[in-house]
């Protein structure tokens, strides 16, 4: 079953490519060619995962075993391992990389731009729309700037809004619960979120671009 996950950046996101930008840019995003950001799909599970397990521990703690099963397989949740795979187990989960909304219609756009009006249009310039710089300085005991902590970061701006394909190889009932969950619980992402960066709001679409929704079954178990 295909399905389609959107998140919308409450605040800028440090969504780092893990490399910089020659010596000016400490920490940069993912692009694509024309300068558009994406947030790759691999991320995106992960934090979904990190999200799944803890809504598994707040139903541990609370009592609520009906709504899905959360059973354990050792110290993890089984239904964690089943839906996001394990080393020897392969996930149910394909998450795409999330790209911003019309993008192959933005991106044939600007390609087409780029090449007609080269002098006013660039790579670059695309970029600055999408992001800013950011930078930051560790501070010592003495409440100064640490000497040569300087570190100059590309966040993605907030109010930005991306969208990707998930596509689920068993979609029982277990699964999508669980995957309707980890959206609703996803806060943050990206780096520094201890720090107002990345705060997000997540949902889950089904293939007709209509809203999951479990609230009623979740307050039938919660009650």
């Amino acid at each position: 079953m295909n399905y389609k996950i959107r998140i919308k950046l409450e605040s800028d996101a440090l969504i780092g490519s893990g490399e910089g930008f020659g010596a000016i840019i400490d920490t940069d995003v993912v692009f694509d060619d024309v300068g558009i950001p994406c947030i790759p799909g691999r991320r995106i599970k992960g934090c979904l995962r990190d999200s799944a397990n803890e809504v598994c521990e707040m139903f541990e703690k609370s009592g609520i075993n009906k709504f899905i099963d959360i059973k354990k397989n050792g110290k993890d949740f089984a239904v964690i391992e089943k839906v996001f795979g394990t080393p020897e187990k392969p996930s149910y989960l394909n998450v795409s990389n999330l790209t911003i909304e019309e993008y192959e219609n933005s991106r044939t756009s600007l390609k087409r731009l780029f090449k007609d009006y080269p002098a006013i249009l660039s790579k670059d310039e695309v970029v600055s729309f999408f992001t800013k710089i950011r930078q930051q300085t560790k501070i010592n005991d003495e409440g100064i700037a640490a000497e040569h902590s300087l570190r100059t970061v590309r966040a993605v701006k907030k109010g930005n809004l991306f969208e990707g394909g998930i596509s689920i190889n068993n979609s029982d009932q277990d699964t999508l619960r669980l995957l309707w969950l980890a959206c609703i619980n996803l806060r943050r992402l990206g780096t520094k979120r201890n720090r107002g960066f990345g705060e997000v709001e997540c949902f889950l679409f089904n293939g007709s671009n209509k809203p999951i929704e479990f609230e009623k079954d979740l307050e039938g178990v919660c009650q």
